[in-house]
């Protein structure tokens, strides 16, 4: 069974000029997905399909084999966990309280995290290196560790499913690096990760599958290394691009 199947969707912010036509796609359980496309072509317009903050005008979205509207809420967060770019926090929790938001799925109307759950918020802290922020509030870190701390909130959460938008646009090189370390280690939890990004290097470094989008549909699917090449990026990217030690950078 495939973890996501997209079946002919169609999306538009306003009427007659869609972001999104007849787009479809298949994404293997147990596999690491990125999304590339050029500003503007529906990368995270096509996440906001995937997780409902979008209704497609037409087409059907499955999650594990079963409509995503079938879903009720609590279900559909146990089974996919999501990262927006957009997202704004003005309320003062601290780092410990909001990584623990990502057990609401597991709890009732008012009850409170267990100590399994606070343990849970801990261990995943220590894996990202962000124990020292737990503290702190939320409002009051860095944007790169705000990242962090939504990436940590999404690991707790435990879903069988992560779809981050642009996660690694905040992090340092560092950083950067641990979180696709961190893929690599979801994918061998028998996790699927989809997320969108604008480095077609990280892609082939990370050698996963690479969904390419374009003229507000699927381009290319497929291995990295097989899809990803300097005459598909100067298509997509519209410029002029040259290949060094394996490395794509544009030239002039």
């Amino acid at each position: 069974m495939n973890a996501l199947e997209i079946k002919n969707i169609c999306f538009a912010y306003e009427k007659d000029k869609n972001v999104l036509e007849n787009l479809s796609l298949l994404i293997e359980k147990n596999t690491i997905n990125a999304i590339l496309g050029a500003n503007g072509k529906g990368k995270s317009t096509l996440l906001d399909c995937i997780v409902g903050i979008n209704e497609s005008q037409c087409g059907e979205i499955l999650i594990n084999g079963k409509n995503r509207k079938e879903y009720s809420d609590k279900e559909f967060a146990r089974e996919v966990a999501y990262i927006s770019q957009t997202t704004i926090i003005n309320i003062d929790y601290s780092v410990r309280e909001f990584i623990l938001f990502g057990r609401n799925p597991y709890l009732n109307i008012g009850q409170s995290p267990s100590e399994k759950d606070y343990v849970l918020a801990e261990t995943y802290a220590e894996k990202i290196g962000i124990t020292h922020l737990l503290d702190k509030s939320i409002t009051k870190i860095s944007g790169g560790e705000r990242q962090l701390a939504f990436i940590c909130r999404a690991l707790v959460q435990e879903s069988n499913v992560f779809i981050f938008d642009e996660p690694l646009s905040a992090l340092d090189f560092g950083n950067q690096n641990k979180l696709l370390m961190m893929f690599r280690e979801l994918q061998q939890e028998g996790k699927t990760i989809i997320f969108t990004t604008h480095n077609p290097n990280q892609v082939l470094d990370l050698d996963c599958n690479a969904v390419v989008l374009n003229d507000k549909s699927v381009m290319a699917q497929g291995p990295a290394s097989k899809v990803v090449d300097d005459k598909l990026l100067e298509t997509i990217y519209k410029g002029k691009v040259s290949k060094t030690n394996n490395h794509y950078t544009f030239s002039e």
